[in-house]
């Protein structure tokens, strides 16, 4: 495909090779799972069996080692070309291990749990595990989970709901962002670990949406699960957005936007095939409009992945990881607004038979969409996350 992006590593080039040929593997049975309302399970036993779950899980652990944000984001958008709510998925597996493996290297961490994070990605490695990140909640903001860990003789004991839980259909282990009590009285920010098997966990098959009806992103609830104490981690306090913090947001949440490039690009591609095939007065500049769109979508994310790679490698201050999340911002409105306007465009091109609702094009006319109501942030907070951080002098925090 002209222009596409390439990965920057060995590790990154061997996942964008996997998930190109999964992507035309999984293409054929993307508008069965759209018209169902079904889960792609098949195509994440195919992801454990290509090893492509295991991408960015250290080698060390049996996994490819991808540690790159940017190569991560480029495999997300090959896969999403042939089926954007598997690239969904599998972001929210391979974004959460890698945060795992950031994690597991930490300095200062507690010996028990640096011990449970490197038996997870041994399993991991060996695709034994799919992950879902469970953080959104209602009537939560981002840094202040409702959802809590009660510590107690024998660990702690998680009570709360995540909605939008992707992969919940199928995930062996929930990560879960919740408060816990702190002992001054102040609470603390914690994230758990939390197993599909433990008591009081339950998953209610809440999901059906506009798009990306394949993703399996159920309502997950925790009814006083008994949860071990090396399973939790306790940070800072709540509410307070650390270097840490938006470290986690920017590991799962930046290559996702690699689905939305995917998108536009396979939406260009069903134009431009119709129009080679048969080509009407003013088609090619609607192709011209979408190679415009595709040329800034791949710009910012490209700028954006490697920005992230080259600070995220080194100590990191509040102030600077704050101006790297409104990058991402910034990056993230461009890729929402280029899916949807390439889709809308596609459309366009290829006229009234793109409307029906067994056309690839309308299926991504609807996928695209999604990206504006996922979080961090809706649209109209990451103007003002943005505008804030463009106030800020150097490491100042917004």
């Amino acid at each position: 495909m002209n222009g596409e992006l390439a990965p920057l590593s060995a590790a990154g080039e061997k996942l964008a090779g996997l998930a190109h040929r999964h992507a035309a593997e999984f293409e054929p049975a993307a508008a069965r799972h759209d018209v169902e309302n079904s889960f792609v399970a098949e195509n994440v036993e195919a992801m454990r069996a290509s090893r492509f779950l295991a991408g960015t899980v250290p080698e060390s652990f049996g996994g490819l080692g991808v540690r790159s944000l940017h190569d991560l984001a480029v495999a997300v958008s090959r896969l999403a070309r042939g089926c954007p709510a598997t690239a969904l998925s599998a972001n929210m597996h391979l974004g959460a291990a890698l945060l795992l493996a950031r994690s597991a290297d930490a300095a200062g961490l507690d010996p028990a749990h640096q011990r449970g994070l490197r038996g997870l990605l041994m399993l991991l490695g060996r695709c034994r595990l799919v992950l879902s990140h469970a953080g959104t909640e209602p009537g939560a903001s981002l840094f202040a989970p409702a959802t809590e860990a009660v510590p107690g003789p024998d660990g702690y004991r998680v009570t709360g709901r995540k909605s939008f839980a992707t992969n919940a259909e199928v995930a062996d282990v929930f990560t879960v962002f919740l408060r816990v009590p702190g002992a001054d009285g102040e609470p603390r920010a914690g994230t758990a670990m939390i197993r599909r098997d433990t008591p009081g966990l339950r998953v209610e098959r809440t999901w059906d949406a506009l798009g990306m009806r394949g993703t399996g992103s159920h309502d997950v609830v925790f009814d006083g699960c008994p949860v071990p104490a090396d399973a939790v981690r306790v940070r800072g306090r709540l509410g307070v957005a650390s270097a840490e913090e938006w470290i986690g947001v920017l590991a799962v949440n930046y290559p996702m936007l690699g689905a939305y490039l995917g998108i536009a690009e396979a939406a260009a591609e069903r134009a431009r095939q119709t129009v080679r095939a048969r080509a009407r007065p003013g088609s090619a500049e609607q192709l011209a409009e979408l190679r415009l769109l595709l040329t800034g979508a791949r710009s910012a994310l490209s700028r954006t992945g490697q920005l992230l790679d080259e600070h995220l490698a080194g100590p990191l201050g509040d102030g600077e990881a704050e101006q790297l999340m409104a990058e991402f911002q910034c990056a993230k409105l461009i890729l929402n607004r280029a899916a949807v306007d390439a889709a809308d465009l596609a459309m366009a091109v290829v006229g009234g038979r793109s409307y029906r609702s067994g056309d690839p094009l309308s299926r991504l006319y609807r996928d695209a969409r999604a990206g504006g109501f996922m979080q961090p942030f809706s649209p109209g907070e990451a103007r003002a996350f943005i505008g804030a951080a463009a106030l800020a002098d150097p490491g100042e925090k917004c």
